[in-house]
């Protein structure tokens, strides 16, 4: 995983819909982000479902879970829709890393990072790794306390940091989220990705159609969309956008009456990381 191209998940806003319960689905949510990370996904999109929108709570979870640990407190507010976050498992992917000592940094590692100082008005500023103390970072440009960034460690003695863009880093770091009011108008902006809708009606996920999703995805972004729990996605786009795209059926002969939206996310991504569709 490069991160040079864009695998995205579209969602729905009514993911939560189907429970009360606050906890169970902060668990819902985690269960989307965690499948985002082991399968190395990069941006998570909420579109707008009219009969039920819980996108603010589901942003705050997917948010909340891809910030490191130790940038949380000051990154994400104290808010009650986060009152169950402990019971969200943790994602354990290079950007949340394990280690907090200062002497084991390499030079050329890289850290998410946020600002706890400015210093002076050259634009210095200082920032929080996860270590044991907030260390120095070089930069020409202007930035603000509170503000989240990516690092990489340029000096061990002393140790400082340089601001390092996403796009160069060849690991994968997590993903991103966004909340769009239309997933046909989302799509349509998006006609450099291969579009792969998930559905019942759609062709069964077998060997052949997996390659050849395979060939028709080489070096284009990814997007994969799941329906509703009351509606599948055929429900949110015009029939001249369906023709458009390509619709699987990743899991046949289901053995249960309905198949969760976070349980066809796990199944289907499983499928399509048997095929190299970023190749």
């Amino acid at each position: 995983m490069t991160g040079q191209r864009e695998r995205v998940i579209l969602i729905p806003s009514s993911l939560t819909m189907e429970s009360r319960d606050s906890r169970v689905n902060t668990l819902k949510v985690g269960q989307i982000a965690r499948a985002a990370a082991v399968f190395q996904y990069n941006r998570i999109v909420i579109y707008r479902d009219p009969e039920y929108n819980d996108s603010r709570f589901i942003s705050m979870v997917l948010r909340y879970m891809d910030t490191p640990q130790y940038l949380r407190r000051m990154l994400v507010p104290r808010r009650e829709e986060l009152r169950h976050v402990g019971v969200l498992p943790p994602l354990r992917t290079a950007h949340h890393p394990l280690n907090s000592r200062s002497e084991s940094l390499k030079i050329g590692e890289f850290r998410v990072g946020a600002v706890v100082e400015s210093v002076g008005s050259d634009g210095g500023v200082w920032v929080e790794i996860g270590i044991d103390r907030p260390i120095p970072l070089r930069t020409g440009g202007r930035y603000s306390v509170g503000q989240r960034l990516n690092v990489r460690i340029f000096s061990q003695e002393p140790l400082a940091a340089e601001p390092v863009d996403q796009l160069d880093i060849p690991i994968y770091w997590g993903y991103e989220t966004e909340v769009v009011e239309n997933l046909e108008a989302y799509l349509d902006s998006r006609d450099d990705a291969l579009v792969i809708l998930t559905s019942r009606k759609g062709k069964t996920a077998d060997p052949e159609i997996l390659q050849n999703l395979a060939q028709t995805g080489r070096k284009r972004d990814l997007a994969v969309v799941f329906g509703s729990p009351a509606r599948g996605v055929d429900a949110f786009l015009s029939a001249k956008a369906i023709g458009r795209y390509e619709m699987i059926n990743t899991i046949p002969h289901q053995g249960t009456e309905t198949v969760r939206v976070e349980e066809a996310v796990f199944s289907t991504l499983a499928l399509l990381n048997l095929v190299r569709l970023e190749d």
